[in-house]
């Protein structure tokens, strides 16, 4: 069943009003915590690369430049041998740093993970209550996150190893200050091959996940492995075209989002800045961003917007009056 992106846009403005309007203050900052737990990890399975490739010094400035060359290769071979006599030392902060980061990270994507489930059951359901959310969301929100620790490792790992093998290659020629040598250039390209063919497919993969994997998992209540065999079957088969048009829209539309929150920062005076009150005052924004891909599942003939809550979500005191 082919559905229409933009057909989903309309929708999701009238679910962001049914949810948030009338405002009950509240609720706004309910369900604003919720969206701040959920975006705390929100690059956990994706990974950022550098963007470009250093510009070449042009022919006028070649010449001028081979003592600054000579000079920088110095100071490398300076840095090195710096390194060499407390190795130890800076290997063992090196790895005292790595893991304390990684320690973090783990903690932050375990609870972001559940979080992203109580903010798509929040949006189907018209349902904010964190504690009673937090409680439900124990067995998948675990589940997103071992599958989500593992995308974001195995892209880590690549592109780390990537890393070394540039570095290793191209490490007589910086010790020499050849910056633009043959082997200075294999390290450039190993470090682009390695965002194209790491970066694009966990970045790819991650965005199938939040957009329609997660969803999945909360309407039909099933772990991350069910839900992503029901996505191949009931998304990605045969909707390719379709799909590209969302993004392109949700592009597009990040795009405008992304105005609008600059304006409202400067309207109040930098208040969407500050952490959670930010996820607050924008949670109509939040609530349209996530309500578009569930609503975009509909027309693919998903449902994911039932008339009646199913057994474990009939919990009446998890609403807030109307």
């Amino acid at each position: 069943m082919a559905g229409s992106p933009a057909d989903a846009i309309s929708k999701a403005v009238e679910r962001s009003k049914q949810l948030l309007f009338p405002v009950k203050i509240e609720k706004w900052f309910a369900l604003g915590f919720t969206v701040f737990l959920a975006q705390c990890g929100e690059s956990g399975g994706s990974i950022n690369f550098p963007t470009g490739l250093p510009s070449s010094p042009s022919s006028s400035s070649s010449s001028s430049s081979g003592g600054g060359l000579g000079e920088l290769g110095r100071t490398f071979e300076d840095g090195v041998r710096a390194f060499e006599a407390d190795a130890a030392l800076y290997i063992s902060l090196g790895l005292g740093a790595l893991l304390l980061a990684a320690g973090i990270w783990l903690v932050v994507l375990w609870f972001s993970s559940r979080a992203k489930l109580m903010f798509v059951e929040s949006v189907v359901w018209d349902r904010v209550d964190v504690s009673a959310q937090w409680t439900r969301a124990a067995e998948l929100g675990f589940s997103l996150f071992k599958f989500r620790a593992a995308l974001g490792l195995t892209a880590w790992f690549l592109f780390l190893g990537s890393t070394a093998a540039g570095v290793a290659v191209a490490f007589p020629a910086f010790l020499a200050g050849e910056l633009w040598g043959p082997r200075a250039w294999a390290a450039y390209a190993t470090f682009a091959l390695a965002a194209l063919l790491v970066g694009i497919p966990a970045a790819i993969v991650s965005a199938l996940l939040d957009d329609f994997v997660v969803p999945l998992m909360v309407v039909r209540n099933v772990r991350v492995k069910d839900a992503w065999a029901a996505c191949r079957s009931e998304v990605l088969a045969g909707n390719v075209g379709g799909l590209v048009l969302f993004y392109l829209l949700r592009f597009v539309l990040a795009v405008g989002i992304a105005m609008v929150a600059s304006i409202l920062t400067c309207l109040t005076c930098c208040m969407t800045a500050i952490p959670y009150l930010g996820t607050v005052i924008l949670s109509p924004v939040f609530v349209f961003s996530r309500a578009y891909p569930l609503y975009y599942l509909e027309q693919l003939g998903v449902a994911v917007f039932p008339q009646a809550e199913p057994q474990w979500a009939s919990y009446e005191q998890w609403r807030f009056p109307r």
